[in-house]
């Protein structure tokens, strides 16, 4: 039978390298906090920035570290020996997807009140408002366009967004065209435009806002409260969305 003496020691014995077991599962690696991370990231960024948000990265060993400059938002990567910061983008082969692109897109916010309305085409009439960029050779935004003149109180800003150079061409004779809206609805039918005019040069701003906005498709929807959906939209889902999004002050 163990004496009392020994039983305490073997038990000091085990807990020893359970405890150091325990600071190295639960320890600074599983929490690295902005006042942390801020110092690292200041030798990067010459400008105020802010931390939105830190996680574990898709990459191992890394925190992924979500900044705001300005109006713009930026990814790092710091590794968890906080010496290598990485400033890049992490692809995924298997998915074919671009992660860092899609968790940047998670923080997209606008304020819909400094859209650029000037460089627009207006349809409709409303107190609820839709801001849409779209391609004059895009079907799906063909399709959009019909349903929306379907939907009543909604007025609707369509920015030309192209995304291939002979969209781009179309883009600018649209946008030259005495009637904008009519000559977009023609543009999506299929007829052929006079060669533009005048200075086209909105189609370049918007262009340029897209990609401020990590716009990639079309059409991409704009809601008054600053939501972004990607993609095509059925009516009946469209209307829900312009119920739940169309106040500036509405959550999503």
């Amino acid at each position: 039978m163990a004496s009392g003496g020994s039983t305490m020691k073997r038990l000091m014995m085990t807990a020893i390298p359970f405890s150091l077991f325990i600071v190295l599962l639960f320890g600074r690696t599983l929490a690295l906090t902005k006042e942390e991370a801020s110092p690292i990231l200041k030798e990067l960024i010459q400008t105020e920035f802010r931390i939105l948000e830190i996680r574990e990265a898709p990459l191992e060993g890394f925190w992924e570290v979500v900044t705001e400059i300005g109006q713009e938002r930026m990814i790092l990567y710091i590794d968890k020996s906080l010496r290598f910061i990485i400033h890049g983008q992490i692809l995924d082969r298997q998915t074919k997807r671009n992660i860092s692109l899609d968790r940047l897109k998670e923080f997209r916010k606008v304020n819909t009140s400094n859209l650029p309305l000037e460089n627009a085409i207006s349809m409709g009439q409303g107190k609820r408002k839709l801001y849409v960029f779209t391609d004059p050779q895009c079907h799906f935004c063909s399709q959009l366009h019909e349903e929306l003149k379907q939907i009543g109180d909604l007025q609707t800003f369509f920015f030309l967004f192209p995304l291939t150079p002979a969209s781009y061409e179309k883009a600018k004779a649209v946008w030259c065209s005495e009637g904008k809206l009519k000559a977009l609805e023609e543009t999506y039918g299929g007829m052929e435009l006079k060669p533009p005019s005048c200075d086209a040069s909105p189609i370049d701003k918007n262009m340029q806002l897209g990609k401020r906005l990590l716009i990639e498709s079309t059409p991409t929807l704009l809601f008054q409260n600053g939501k972004i959906v990607e993609g095509y939209t059925p009516p009946d889902t469209l209307e829900n969305l312009l119920k739940l999004n169309s106040g500036l002050n509405s959550k999503f």
